[in-house]
């Protein structure tokens, strides 16, 4: 049997000695990560009752043959190109119209993303990868906060679906990376964030340590120092830190609900 393959095979009773050490700390553990996913189940119903382009579709058409515009030159326009026969206002009306369009698109994408990211975290906690659920934690912050900016800021959405090459996506990040931190600060997210960022996203060290095993051997006057690392990173002899690993990952979801539940109040208020 292949290394692969018995890490697969390994998958699956860590999962079953996870479940038993969560439901011995406590059997709402398991539970609760259930309902953080149930929870996502009612955002999407949420989203998709109000996020629908019958509206903006139809403006955007009434707007181009009101500008006399043919086909390949309402691409342009929505390009971003102006032609010349085309009204300041009415290029910026299907700009905005567009914009609305775009944004619906991507927030509806980064809160796919963020369960996503969720269940990928909630799994692999209990396949015994420490690591790898933590640094997942990043990923569904970062997409509720690209949410939230693109809510107030419906230009972005645009750029964001259409970057194109690794310039563009880098000029982009560096953009929006201020407005991710300060949403991290503004509901106390900024621990999670690094601790997932040295965790999984960057090669620290504090990334090994979990997993991290060394010895010393001897021979005759030479010594060597021998590194190794698990690929489930948990210690039998200290279970409290994957539960405290767990009890982070839930902590997440319950300081997202914060900015989830000002999103959706705003969203049937203002976008829908």
């Amino acid at each position: 049997m292949t290394d692969i393959n018995q890490l697969i095979e390994a998958d699956e009773e860590n999962s079953k000695q996870s479940q038993k050490l969560f439901n011995q700390f406590d059997p709402l553990l398991i539970t609760s990560f259930d309902d953080a996913s149930n929870l996502f189940n009612t955002f999407f119903r949420s989203f998709s009752h109000g996020a629908r382009d019958d509206d903006t579709q139809g403006s955007i058409s009434e707007l181009a043959k009101k500008g006399g515009l043919t086909e390949s030159e309402f691409k342009e326009v929505l390009d971003g190109n102006k032609p010349s026969k085309l009204a300041d206002d009415l290029f910026n009306e299907i700009i905005s119209n567009r914009n609305d369009f775009y944004s619906r698109r991507a927030r509806a994408l980064l809160l796919l993303h963020a369960y996503r990211s969720y269940m990928y975290a909630a799994t692999d906690i209990r396949r015994l990868r420490v690591g790898t659920a933590l640094g997942f934690m990043r990923l569904e912050i970062e997409s509720i906060a690209l949410m939230s900016l693109f809510q107030v800021n419906n230009e972005l959405p645009y750029r964001w679906v259409n970057l194109k090459g690794d310039q563009q996506g880098k000029a982009f990040f560096n953009k929006t990376k201020n407005n991710v931190s300060e949403f991290s600060i503004q509901f106390d997210l900024t621990v999670e964030w690094n601790l997932a960022s040295s965790a999984a996203q960057h090669s620290r060290f504090i990334g090994l340590v979990d997993g991290l095993s060394i010895s010393r051997t001897s021979q005759s006057d030479r010594y060597a120092d021998n590194f190794s690392v698990a690929f489930q990173d948990f210690d039998p002899e200290k279970p409290e830190q994957m539960i405290v690993r767990a009890l982070y990952i839930l902590r997440t979801q319950v300081k997202l609900l914060i900015p989830f539940s000002w999103y959706f109040q705003r969203s049937q208020i203002r976008c829908f």
